[in-house]
């Protein structure tokens, strides 16, 4: 990348033009698995739901804010896994994961928002999966798998070790002199298509816990609709039965 100011000119028009062509042919061979990009994006209108049917009534605008943050984040992760660049696609997974425990941590405690917002507040996502399993909505529940903690603090373990390419299965370049921004990989695919599952999965899992009561009975229909969408007809009945929530077939 070294040379004089024409040289460095005439690579980075090189450059432009390589990954502009090839940015299309991932996308074209990524294609024929429309259906699984499909269910992504099904899976994301749950986040898409709590949005707009629930949380924007319900916490304050700064809580909101992670939380809307935290629905780009799952559909950046969605368009860059649909490019073929899987390890910014995690990357993107494991923001939303962050953002929306940020939100839910944050809707019960305003003085800390505040302090947030001056830049005086910054604690560690293991603080925060503290609080959220020390809750008495969740702890009362013990190890019960419909919290989603269990599975939030899996997958937030595995996507920082894509975040900070700890292991080989997450890396993008081929050597040590390669370069590589996607690729059609269908093993990444159903990589990055688990970590999405049971990420989306535990997230939902959570908020039905600490929302249970006003998702009850006829409340909120079209949000316990959507959840049909992420969380595993497996686990329907328990959360019917420890929850009280009936999740109605879409």
């Amino acid at each position: 990348m070294s040379g004089t100011r024409g040289e460095i000119e005439v690579n980075f028009d090189a450059f432009t033009a390589s990954w502009k062509g090839s940015l299309p042919v991932s996308i074209a061979a990524l294609d024929p698995r429309r259906e699984e990009f499909l269910r992504s994006y099904s899976r994301i209108v749950s986040m898409n739901a709590w949005r707009g049917n629930f949380l924007a009534n319900r916490v304050s605008a700064g809580s909101m804010e992670f939380f809307a943050e935290a629905l780009n984040d799952a559909l950046v992760s969605h368009v860059l896994a649909r490019c073929g660049s899987w390890r910014s696609a995690l990357m993107s997974l494991r923001s939303c994961v962050e953002n929306t425990c940020y939100c839910l941590y944050y809707m019960d405690h305003a003085i800390e928002l505040r302090l947030w917002e001056s830049g005086r507040h910054r604690p560690a996502f293991s603080e925060i999966h503290t609080y959220l399993e020390q809750h008495p909505d969740v702890s009362a529940l013990g190890n019960s798998p419909v919290t989603g903690l269990a599975t939030i603090k899996e997958e937030y373990a595995t996507l920082s070790r894509a975040v900070h390419a700890s292991a080989k299965s997450f890396r993008m370049t081929p050597n040590p002199q390669g370069t590589s921004f996607w690729k059609a990989d269908p093993a990444s695919l159903g990589q990055w298509r688990t970590r999405e599952q049971r990420t989306l999965c535990g997230l939902n899992l959570l908020m039905t816990t600490l929302f249970c009561e006003l998702l009850q009975g006829a409340q909120q229909i079209l949000l316990r609709r959507a959840l049909w969408l992420v969380i595993p007809v497996s686990l329907h009945a328990r959360v019917k039965s420890e929850l009280k929530v009936n999740i109605p077939l879409v």
